[in-house]
Parts: structure tokens; C-alpha cells; sequence
């Protein structure tokens, strides 16, 4: 170990915070898509009204690339370090944000914003979740959450500064000062994406045994585990259960509690607070009460608050109900993390955890598709179900035994 002092944490947790919220603006896709379809209809001599649903895929296609840019981001980043990949993803993202606004044709947003800034996201979110993680042995539950709540402080943050660009100066140029804006926030955040020196021990901190002893799993040794798959379909089915109910959140509570245009809107405006501070709630809980057993209290409470939809008519019950499932989703996105790390170990945290989150890039349409697809009592029923199925798994998954990993690695 080196006698140079180690920097201070907390530093890490400061450019994650400029990393994150930068990274997370981009879920504020919805502030350019009318005044794009307008300025794209001209090009292609359509209607703009034509071009919302192809310009709605926009959004399914960034948040795909997004999980799938999270496993090359942190393989790479276990090999030359997470300074360097945040910058990388910060580019991308940056890149992709500016090319975007020379687009003429919806696809030209599909390879700019949806791939390339896609990919750059994945690359810059996987990079301060195991930074942190590495640091915070001691509190990784808490620092994981607070981390993942700032993918929705970026878009609370962003998009009404995105919204007064586009009023003022048109889509096209406020995307170039966003992407500008992004690229440098990510850089200098990345200032501080550097690893613990070996062997580091936060100052009073003791592990426990489970902790001393902790295997560093590589990739192919985790997915030769039994819990593994218990943890990617869980997260999967969770992910997927919430994101069904928050993407039809305004028309559901219009049809179903009755709500204005207006009202809706209002409620759905909220959503971003929960699901942040479920993040920062579920990620402290799982400090306290273990990972595995937080994932099941708030996969249960997902399941019966979906099947609680069934009889409401009125808008307290539906807002109490649609709070309490975007702050258990915060929680699917904050615990899982850290579980992966305290079950396949910090060494190789990068590539493993990016696999373990291509399982919201599959949660996310389907969850879309239940939503569009059935009835909106059997949508909440299959919602209910697929947080139950998340329950039961999670409850059987184990930590790995080293001799039984060695021996199917071996085979």
C-alpha cells in the first residue's frame, strides 16, 4: 500500500455530482421533440404531427444504448482506470447532443442522440457507481442511492434551463450548448472518478467477516452463479413493473381518477422528487437491513400498490399509490448496485455491474409493452406480477460459494 495520502472520499462523491445530473438531462427528451418535429417536418415536407411517434423512439432508443454502453464502459474502465472512461462517456454524450442539432431527418437523431449519446451515458454512469462503491465499503447502500438520485436532479436541474434555451434561441442551438455544457461538467467531474489505493479502510471502519471475506468475481465467474440470473431477472421484472405504471402515469389518472389535463400533469411533475428520494431512502435501508431482504420489502409493496390501481377512482389514492411505486423503482435502481458489489466483489465492479444493468435495458420495453399492449386492469395485474416474481427471486438468490464457482468456471 502507498504511504501517500489517500484523497479525501467525499471528492468523489462531489464529481459524481457533477457527472450524474449531466448524464440524467437527457432524460428531458420530451422538451425537444415538438419544436424538432416542426423544424424536421419543414425538411421532409410532411406534417410535424406526423413525426411524433417516430420521434417518441427517440427516447425508447437512448435509454437501450444507455444499458448497453454500461458493459463496454466498465470493462474498460477496470483496465485504465475511471477517469478516463467518464471523459470518454462525456464526449459521446456531449458529441451526440451537438450533432444532433444539424439533423434533417428523424434518423439522424436515432444515431446521434439515441446511440452515440446513449452510449455515452452508459459510459459515464457506470464509472462514479464503482468509484463509489470502492471508496464507501462502509456506507455503499446510502452513496449508491444518493448517486442514482442524481440522474433525476439532472433532469428537474436541466430541463427548464433547456426549456428557456429552446423559448429564446430554437432546439437546434440549445443543443449545442447543452452538449458543450455536458462535455465540460462530465470532464471536470472526472477529476475526481480516481480508485482507492489498495487495501484502503475508511478511518474507524471495521468489516465484518462476510466483508473480509469477499471474492472479486470476474465477469464469466458471475455468470457461472445460480444468484446471478436470480439478481438480472429480478431486477429486470422490477424495473420493468414500475416503469409500466410511470409512462402511462398522466393518462392513466385522467381515466381512472378522473384528473385534468392539468392535475395530472401537476402529479406526474412530482414523480422525478420520489423516485429520487426513494433512491436515497431504499439505498440507506439496505445499509441497515441488508440488500437482499430491502429488495423484497419493496418489491412486495410494488406488487400490491400496482393491484391497488384496480379500485381507485379518486386522485389521493391514485397519487399516494403512483408515489409509492416511483419511490420502490428508485429503489430497484439504488440497491442493485450495491448488492453487486457485495456479492461479485469491487475488482472488476466495472464490467459486472454493467451486465447486471443491461437487465433494465430489457425491463424498460417491456414494461412499455404491457402498458401499451393490454388493458389497463390486466396491465396493473401483469405489473403486480412481475414485482412479485422480483420478490420470490430475490428472496432465493444466495451469496456465490468460491469452491462452487471454481468448479463450473473449471467445466
Amino acid at each position: 500500500m502507498s504511504n501517500q495520502k489517500p484523497m479525501n472520499r467525499w471528492f468523489t462523491v462531489l464529481g459524481t455530482m457533477l457527472v450524474i445530473p449531466s448524464i440524467g438531462a437527457v432524460y428531458a427528451w420530451s422538451i425537444y421533440r415538438e419544436p424538432l418535429a416542426v423544424i424536421l417536418a419543414g425538411h421532409q415536407g410532411v406534417s410535424p404531427e406526423s413525426l411524433t411517434t417516430p420521434l417518441n423512439f427517440v427516447f425508447s432508443i437512448v435509454i437501450l444504448f444507455f444499458a448497453i454502453g454500461a458493459i463496454p464502459g466498465g470493462l474498460i474502465q477496470d483496465k485504465i482506470g475511471p477517469k478516463k472512461v467518464t471523459i470518454i462517456g462525456g464526449a459521446l454524450l456531449g458529441l451526440g447532443l451537438f450533432l444532433s442539432s444539424f439533423a434533417t431527418a428523424v434518423w439522424h437523431l436515432y444515431l446521434f442522440y439515441g446511440v452515440m449519446s446513449g452510449l455515452g451515458i452508459g459510459f459515464a454512469y457506470i464509472t462514479p457507481l464503482a468509484t463509489c462503491s470502492k471508496w464507501f465499503p462502509d456506507k455503499r447502500g446510502t452513496i449508491t442511492g444518493v448517486a442514482v438520485a442524481g440522474m433525476g436532479l439532472g433532469t428537474i436541474v436541466f430541463s427548464p434551463i433547456g426549456q428557456l434555451l429552446i423559448e429564446n434561441i430554437g432546439p437546434l442551438l440549445a443543443m449545442r450548448i447543452l452538449g458543450v455544457l455536458f462535455f465540460i461538467l462530465v470532464t471536470i467531474g472526472a477529476q475526481w472518478m480516481v480508485l482507492p489505493p489498495e487495501g484502503f479502510s475508511p478511518a474507524g471502519w471495521k468489516p465484518t467477516e462476510k466483508q473480509k471475506n469477499v471474492i472479486h468475481f470476474t465477469q464469466r465467474e458471475m455468470v457461472s452463479t445460480a444468484s446471478f440470473y436470480k439478481i438480472w431477472l429480478a431486477f429486470m421484472f422490477g424495473t420493468a413493473s414500475g416503469l409500466m405504471m410511470i409512462g402511462i402515469a398522466s393518462p392513466v389518472g385522467q381515466q381512472i381518477a378522473g384528473l385534468s389535463v392539468a392535475e395530472a400533469a401537476g402529479i406526474v411533475g412530482m414523480l422525478g422528487l420520489f423516485n429520487g428520494g426513494g433512491r436515497v431512502l431504499w439505498g440507506a435501508t439496505s445499509d441497515k437491513l441488508g440488500r437482499t431482504r430491502t429488495i423484497a420489502i419493496y418489491s412486495l409493496i410494488t406488487a400490491v400498490a400496482m393491484l391497488s390501481f384496480n379500485f381507485i377512482s379518486s386522485s389521493i389514492p391514485f397519487a399516494a399509490s403512483l408515489f409509492i411505486v416511483t419511490a420502490c423503482f428508485g429503489g430497484f435502481m439504488a440497491v442493485f448496485p450495491s448488492l453487486t458489489a457485495d456479492y461479485y466483489g469491487t475488482r472488476n465492479y466495472g464490467g459486472n455491474y454493467g451486465i447486471v444493468y443491461l437487465a433494465y435495458g430489457f425491463g424498460a420495453p417491456l414494461g412499455g409493452w404491457i402498458g401499451s399492449t393490454f388493458s389497463l386492469s390486466l396491465a396493473f395485474n401483469l405489473a403486480a406480477l412481475c414485482a412479485f416474481i422480483s420478490f420470490v427471486l430475490i428472496l432465493t438468490a444466495k451469496a456465490p460459494v468460491r469452491e462452487k464457482v471454481k468448479a463450473a468456471v473449471a467445466d
